[in-house]
């Protein structure tokens, strides 16, 4: 009987106790409310409605901006979606090809390669474009060298490779590749003479050209930026395949992607590797051992390009074919003892380079043309080295004089 009074005291002291707190919750409450009532009521703006605020107070504007803000958004897409259509490279039927090269016209061709052939064509409005046809007649490695390329340049948008406009694919022993035509030929012609009557490059434009090759060669190398993160090898770096734009002062544009491949470092299949080889005096001589290709196969051939605007000289060929007529061999034994004294192109004359950064330049060449590719530095290494040591020879070449030097090494 104790027990259970004790329980209905104890339930009944609970209870009251929870009684109360509600009860003092209620009260502070109810005390808040008159506090805030009063500064509300002496405030009747503060309940006017919008439309009869005065004028000196703020509209609201997240309502009737929104409207706008969207309009404008949805306009700015349109016209980034138009733009990226309108840049797209069209698909032409071969019918389309025959036409612009005027049959295949022989009076037209502007260059020769191993399966294909570039004519010279005009657009509509006139304007230049180079009409790249291949042809693989039944070679499963041509035309696996065609659809490489294609692919490739439809993914690629950068300054400094050449742009393709459009192409065919529809044949089924050719296809056509139109790019854009730079009037200024190959780096080749330009330092070897095979254009007559044409001034040496001087020796900013080489380093502005080197520049331009080097960010090219970097933005492979960063996957291309087309959606796709491997890393994209050139595989045939030569000055052959760097064409000159003489209309706008010497800038360049890496070409031919034809032999290129995606990934960084792996094993060669044999048809693959017979892509890959390169271009006699620039091939990597470790790939040509191992039949492993990587990045820093096109940092081997950067370097023999280094060497070759330094000095003016062609990267192979001058008697017979052996190992000694590669430019590497003959030079670099000379450049590591002695530095690049009496090695510079004559063609540039009595003090018509920078003569530290011809020394730079050179000592570049040497690391870039490592027997170890892990010797070798990346291309964006390369590419700020240019930047660093040469950086007034370019920005005098072309980048126009509102970039400031300090400024140089930013640009890709």
């Amino acid at each position: 009987m104790e027990v259970a009074v004790a329980l209905a005291l104890l339930f009944f002291c609970v209870l009251l106790l929870a009684s109360g707190a509600i009860a003092f919750l209620l009260i502070r409450h109810c005390l808040a409310a008159l506090r805030r009532r009063p500064s509300a009521d002496a405030d009747p703006e503060a309940r006017a409605p919008a439309a009869a605020a005065p004028r000196h107070r703020q509209p609201q504007p997240a309502a009737a901006a929104a409207k706008p803000k969207q309009q404008q958004a949805l306009l700015i897409a349109v016209k980034k979606e138009a733009q990226q259509q309108q840049q797209a490279p069209r698909r032409l039927a071969w019918r389309e090809v025959e036409a612009l090269t005027g049959g295949f016209d022989e009076a037209t061709v502007v260059g020769r390669g191993g399966s294909s052939t570039v004519y010279l064509a005009r657009l509509l409005d006139g304007s230049p474009v180079a009409v790249k046809v291949h042809r693989w007649c039944g070679g499963e490695r041509r035309l696996r060298a065609f659809r490489q390329e294609l692919d490739l340049l439809r993914r690629l948008r950068h300054p400094n490779i050449v742009a393709l406009l459009a192409y065919s694919d529809d044949h089924e022993e050719e296809g056509a590749l139109v790019l854009e035509y730079l009037a200024g030929g190959t780096l080749a012609d330009a330092l070897h003479g095979s254009a007559a009557g044409t001034a040496p490059l001087s020796w900013a434009q080489r380093m502005r050209i080197l520049h331009d090759v080097a960010c090219a060669l970097e933005h492979l190398h960063d996957g291309g930026g087309g959606g796709t993160s491997t890393a994209v090898v050139h595989g045939d770096v030569s000055a052959s395949n760097v064409l000159l734009d003489g209309a706008t002062g010497g800038g360049a544009r890496l070409c031919d992607l034809g032999s290129a491949c995606e990934g960084f470092s792996a094993a060669v299949a044999p048809a693959r590797a017979a892509v890959a080889v390169g271009s006699p005096g620039y091939a990597d001589p470790f790939f040509l051992r191992t039949g492993i290709v990587s990045s820093k196969s096109d940092v081997y051939g950067f370097g023999v390009l280094l060497l070759e605007a330094v000095t003016g000289l062609p990267a192979a060929g001058g008697g017979a074919a052996s190992e000694i007529e590669n430019l590497t061999a003959r030079i670099l034994p000379r450049v590591r003892a002695r530095g690049v004294a009496g090695l510079v192109d004559a063609s540039l004359g009595e003090g018509g380079y920078d003569e530290e950064e011809a020394a730079d330049v050179a000592r570049l060449a040497v690391e870039c043309v490592a027997a170890q590719p892990g010797l070798r530095p990346s291309m964006a290494q390369v590419r700020a080295a240019i930047a660093e040591k040469a950086a007034r020879s370019i920005a005098k070449a072309g980048y126009g004089h509102h970039i400031q030097l300090s400024k140089l090494l930013e640009l890709t």
